[in-house]
């Protein structure tokens, strides 16, 4: 006998869709504290299973994860900017670029990375002396995407980009990425000539970014030893291991794009919480980003498709269907994190590790754990130690952030902090 998860019914036809595209995270919220830590969904002709326990979290993303595949819409939305790659790649594809790429993100790897990261921030804090001194403010937002983008493209790749530039074209593919997978039926999934004007131009302008990367790359004398270094070289093998160009250009738009974004909002969530919590003990730095990444996990929901029928919970996960994990919810879960919408760094200290493990997933869990995750650790907490020592960030009147969750946990506008020099 069939033993069907609870949820709320919806729409006839189309479920909770309408409700989920006026406000995802509310109905998330509201659908995990009344029917509990497995919820069914039904968003028009697809049916979605909110996972929301650390030890059925684990079961889906670790334990049992040879069960569930990529094959959802989220991972074809994606595809259309990042090609076979890393985030939208399945089985094969994902393990060929994991084994590639993943030495290079390892700890022992990035020594230099403090350095290129105060070599990046310079001309940033140099600026905010003068706009402190002036009583001016800062748009926070673009500030923290522009550092990255380029700490992130002198790291990976060594190079010097128009960071304004991939601002702006990714800003169009992500809001073009999720109105598509909001909207069931797009015409984009005919064809890709289909796709709107803007996303077609925004994805030319990395597609040039990127290729002048490599181009340049291949007329330097000098090699250094760095991500791109090892792309060209699996580009140029023969073999299993070689990448194709298209696989070239896919690995390195990925990296350019999905390493800077998320750190950025994060980033972006840390000049606010900044401005309103005093970071006096810079011992704390890395406590205070980890409640960061708590409050406001950049990958705020993941999804994986059932390839058989499962059990999670006791609750029968049907063939095809989705399973939806979202960090965002899975660290306000009362039943881990006592008054969980508040902001506590301490949290974090060794005495408080009671609480199961799974329980935290700012970066994943199981082998899809972010590749990236010591990077963006790294980078985030050096610019936020950097900027606690030189400066104090002032929350303004009406300059409340807003959540917009979209593919990431994004700003809905963009808000500005009065700074002073310290």
């Amino acid at each position: 006998m069939s033993n069907r998860a609870p949820g709320p019914k919806g729409d006839f036809i189309w479920g909770m869709l309408s409700e989920f595209k006026r406000d995802a995270l509310g109905l998330l919220s509201r659908s995990v504290a009344e029917y509990g830590d497995i919820v069914r969904l039904r968003f028009g002709p697809v049916t979605a299973h909110i996972v929301n326990h650390p030890d059925h979290i684990q079961q889906v993303m670790s334990r049992d994860a040879v069960q569930y595949d990529k094959q959802t819409r989220s991972a074809r939305c994606i595809h259309a900017t990042c090609g076979d790659s890393l985030l939208s790649g399945n089985r094969q594809t994902w393990q060929r670029h994991r084994r590639l790429i993943q030495p290079v993100f390892q700890p022992r790897h990035l020594g230099g990375l403090d350095a290129i990261t105060d070599a990046q921030m310079q001309p940033m804090l140099s600026r905010w002396q003068q706009i402190a001194a002036a009583g001016g403010t800062i748009d926070v937002v673009p500030e923290m995407i522009r550092l990255v983008i380029a700490v992130s493209a002198k790291a990976l790749f060594t190079a010097d980009v128009d960071a304004g530039r991939i601002e702006a074209a990714l800003s169009i593919l992500l809001d073009d990425t999720w109105r598509r997978l909001e909207a069931l039926i797009d015409p984009s999934m005919l064809s890709e000539r289909f796709h709107r004007a803007d996303f077609k131009e925004a994805r030319a302008a990395i597609d040039d970014i990127v290729f002048a990367i490599i181009q340049q790359r291949r007329c330097d004398k000098a090699v250094p030893d760095d991500l791109l270094t090892l792309l060209l070289s699996a580009h140029e093998a023969e073999g299993e291991t070689r990448l194709s160009d298209q696989e070239l250009r896919d690995a390195t738009v990925t990296l350019l794009l999905s390493g800077h974004e998320t750190t950025a909002n994060s980033l972006s969530w840390a000049m606010y919480l900044l401005g309103k919590f005093s970071l006096d003990n810079p011992a704390m730095v890395d406590d205070f980003f980890s409640e960061t990444l708590r409050l406001y996990p950049s990958i705020w929901i993941v999804e994986r498709r059932a390839i058989h029928p499962r059990n999670i919970g006791g609750y029968d996960i049907p063939q095809g269907s989705s399973v939806l994990i979202s960090p965002y919810l899975m660290h306000r879960h009362p039943g881990f994190w006592p008054d969980a919408d508040r902001f506590d760094p301490s949290r974090f200290a060794e005495q408080n590790g009671t609480r199961p493990r799974h329980a935290y997933i700012p970066f994943g869990l199981g082998a899809h754990r972010c590749v990236g995750l010591y990077m963006a650790r790294a980078i985030a907490t050096r610019v936020i130690a950097n900027i606690n020592e030189r400066f104090r960030l002032i929350p303004l009147p009406g300059q409340q952030p807003q959540i917009f969750p979209g593919i990431t946990l994004r700003h809905k506008v963009n808000f500005q902090m009065g700074v002073q020099a310290i």
